[in-house]
């Protein structure tokens, strides 16, 4: 089975740009909802969702058609489509579909560089992109949250004497302990380098943090796709660098931006 990136149904056309809008936009594109393009023929075309990047200095646009159709999608879609594709210049596009298409819109697609993709499909298509995009973002979001959890020791414990005050840290330490758990998964490091482990399977299995009584959050727990699964664990790292720089003698008295290293 394809991994998803969502597991979220989008219920309405605008839902449904939208979330390929954001799929697109966490691959690192720009990438832009209802985007009016002038025709050279004149005349103004609406584009449900245009995303450009820039790779090595070289531009490429894809636009998006979508349609939250019960039906599937008849050749005419596919057509007009086209035109658009033609006079935009864009380099690939995708009429992405809530149900599928007929044989007359595949026909129209042949040998040319559109695609036919269900949403599904669509995000088969874009995850290995997705997800080495997303995982430097989380990096770069809360890479610092590493440091309490590595095997050296609690960042600044040893300089705390108060033995009440070593307590109060260790708790707020084991409250985050599934945050340095899980995150090592999402690492980009060796992912980037081709070596990357299996992607933690969604819902988590919590079977290997259960034997060091590891509590993991209900909606976390419970989370079946990528993209609200990271949003979630970003959210509680982001929670958890708070909290353990407000404890840690080497970062309570800084500023957040001042903060340079956590050990």
């Amino acid at each position: 089975m394809e991994p998803l990136i969502t597991r979220r149904e989008p219920p309405t056309w605008e839902a449904l740009e939208e979330a390929v809008r954001g799929i697109l936009a966490e691959c690192a594109m720009t990438a832009e909802r209802q985007v009016p393009i002038a025709l050279p023929r004149g005349g103004v075309a609406t584009v449900d969702v245009r995303a450009t990047e820039v790779v090595h200095g070289i531009s490429s646009t894809i636009i998006c058609e979508c349609k939250n159709w019960k039906s599937n999608i008849p050749q005419e879609v596919v057509f007009g489509f086209r035109t658009v594709m033609i006079e935009a210049g864009a380099n690939r596009g995708y009429v992405i579909s809530k149900a599928g298409f007929q044989a007359g819109a595949i026909l129209a697609a042949h040998a040319t560089n559109i695609e036919l993709v269900t949403f599904e499909a669509f995000q088969a298509r874009y995850f290995d992109k997705w997800i080495a995009a997303r995982t430097w973002s989380l990096e770069h979001a809360v890479g610092g949250i590493g440091s309490y959890y590595e095997p050296f020791g609690i960042p600044g414990m040893d300089k705390i004497e108060d033995e009440a005050e070593r307590e109060r840290y260790y708790q707020v330490w084991r409250k985050y302990l599934f945050v340095g758990a899980i995150l090592p998964g999402f690492s980009p490091y060796m992912r980037t380098l081709g070596r990357a482990p299996p992607l933690p399977e969604l819902p988590i299995n919590l079977e290997g943090v259960a034997n060091y009584d590891i509590v993991v959050p209900d909606d976390l727990a419970a989370a079946a796709g990528y993209q609200e699964f990271l949003e979630l664990l970003e959210s509680y790292a982001k929670e958890a660098l708070v909290a353990l720089r407000s404890m840690n003698p080497n970062t309570r008295d800084k500023a957040p931006d001042a903060v340079e290293r956590d050990d």
